[in-house]
Parts: structure tokens; sequence; C-alpha cells
């Protein structure tokens, strides 16, 4: 199936055009973009790149959010309109759970997904791979990095899913069931690999893989960087794992990935009213962290 994706719910802009497990073209922009005025020139440069015409596009990917307001709407919008002009069925993959395969299956430990939300916070979620099933285990929600490191130190998750990724989540088609990314998520994980701390990691992953123990390592996936990193690795030393930004960086292919294995909430073609419904995700922080912060929401 021919997908085209693009992420554009982060500071980099990123599209793809994926045919299965092969990717036909991608482009990632790193540099400040304005992704209202850059996103559609990117894709007409995806296809003439990739040969091949609009028309023949299957399926339509987005990263939902969270992320910046501005830019998660610019995504969904634009997807929701190609979805429907084109007649084919819209997915939608929750940021958090794209930075998760990053890292790849079978790695034991925890993996906990972050996006900075400033202060302070960010957007997380955490997760851990069963066998080729990415697995959530706390739910997406605005929270202090410090109180998160709290919770994962204590060895316990206040805000536990302990189900599939979606599940409870409202979404239809985030179960998470059956075949997750599998090899997929490894060719996405390891498309950047390289020397120095790229190598590092690498190597690390390899090392690490087997069953989940308490004192199994937890992955920390952010792009740019792991906000307050330095107190990551203070709490947690030698088991704090902190993926490398190559590794990290948002992918359009890998958000094509994860939801070809169910990784998304998936609207079907045709469905005129669903599509017109279809929102970003916009995560508020909970109404004790609101307060305590003296804010009215989480989201920036």
């Amino acid at each position: 199936m021919l997908t085209l994706a693009f992420d554009t719910s982060a500071l980099p802009l990123s599209v793809a055009l994926v045919d299965g497990e092969h990717i036909l073209a991608e482009w990632t922009a790193a540099a400040r973009l304005n992704h209202a005025e850059a996103l559609y020139p990117a894709l007409q440069a995806l296809f003439d790149r990739a040969g091949v015409a609009k028309r023949s596009v299957q399926s339509i990917v987005v990263a939902r959010g969270p992320g910046s307001y501005t830019g998660v709407r610019i995504g969904v919008t634009a997807a929701k309109a190609l979805a429907y002009a084109l007649g084919v069925p819209l997915t939608g993959v929750s940021s958090l759970a794209a930075l998760a395969l990053a890292v790849p299956p079978g790695v034991s430990g925890r993996i906990v997904s972050l996006i900075d939300a400033r202060r302070g916070r960010a957007y997380a979620a955490v997760y851990r791979w069963d066998g080729d099933r990415l697995v959530r285990e706390r739910a997406e929600g605005v929270i202090e990095v410090a109180a998160l490191v709290a919770e994962l130190a204590d060895g316990g998750l206040r805000a536990v899913g302990d189900a599939p990724f979606g599940a409870g989540a409202g979404g239809a088609g985030e179960n998470g069931g059956g075949k997750a990314a599998g090899a997929s998520a490894r060719e996405a994980a390891g498309a950047a690999a390289g020397e120095g701390d790229d190598g590092a990691f690498a190597g690390a992953a390899s090392a690490r893989r087997g069953a989940f123990t308490p004192e199994a390592p937890i992955y920390w996936v952010a792009y740019p960087e792991v906000p307050e990193g330095a107190a990551v690795r203070a709490a947690f030393g030698a088991r704090a794992v902190l993926v490398p930004p190559a590794w990290a960086a948002p992918r359009a292919a890998r958000l094509a990935w994860a939801a070809r294995y169910g990784l998304g909430e998936a609207v079907p073609p045709g469905d005129v009213a669903a599509l017109s419904a279809y929102r970003p995700v916009y995560l508020l922080a909970s109404a004790p962290e609101r307060a305590r912060a003296g804010e009215g929401g989480g989201g920036r």
C-alpha cells in the first residue's frame, strides 16, 4: 500500500512516501520552517522525487500530536483535506508513540517519550516492548519532568495504562493488538546508526534485549534533547539511556510503519462525518498541575 505520511507536530518538518516496508522518498528538515508555507511544496517535491502521481496514494498518515498547537493543526488539516480529495483512509498516530519506535523491538526496559512543554514540563508517555508489540504503560499527559523521574525512580507509575497503545484512549483504531512494528520499527530505529553516541546507543540497545526487570534500563526519547537530562542521569545513573537526537528526530516513514501495524486511530475513506470531526490531540495538564502552575492549560 502506497502511504503518504507527514509530521508537522514539532520543529522539524518530515514527509515520506512509503510502499509497505520500503521508503520511496523521505525528506526531513530540522531548520526552523513555517510549516504552513513549507508543507505543500515539500509534498510536491516528494512526489516529483519518487516519480509517482498523487492519485496513486492509498492512505494518508499524519502525526496527530501532542505538540505545537499551530504545527499539529496544520498537519491534521492538510491530512483531512488530502484524504477527502483522494478518497483514501486517514490515520493519526500519536507523536509520542512515534518517538517510542526509535527504540527497536525486543529491547528490555521502559521507553519514556517526551515532548518539551517548557517550564520543566513535558508531554510524556511510557511504553515497553512486549515481543514485537508496543505496550503503553503510562497514559499521555503533561507532567513536570521531575515528577515523572520520581515516579519511575519509585518503581511505579501513577497514571498506569496496562494495555496496548490506544486502548481506552478513545480511538477505535488504536488497539495495538496483533503484529506490531516489528522489522519496520527496527529499520526506522536503525536508519540513523553511526559512530559516536549513535553507535553507543545501538550497542546498548542490542546488548540489553531480554525480559523486563526492575533493574532494566530506561530509554528516554526526545528531540532535540531530553528535558532535564542532567536530573535524569543523576536519578538513574547507568540505567538511563538518553537516545541520541539522530535516532529520536521525527521521521514521517516511522509514522507510516506505526499506522501499518495498528498504532493509530483510523478514519475510513468516504466517512465524511468522521473526517470532519477528526481533531488533533491537544493535551492539557491536570487540574492540580494547572493550579500549582497558576495557568489555564498545559498546551503551548
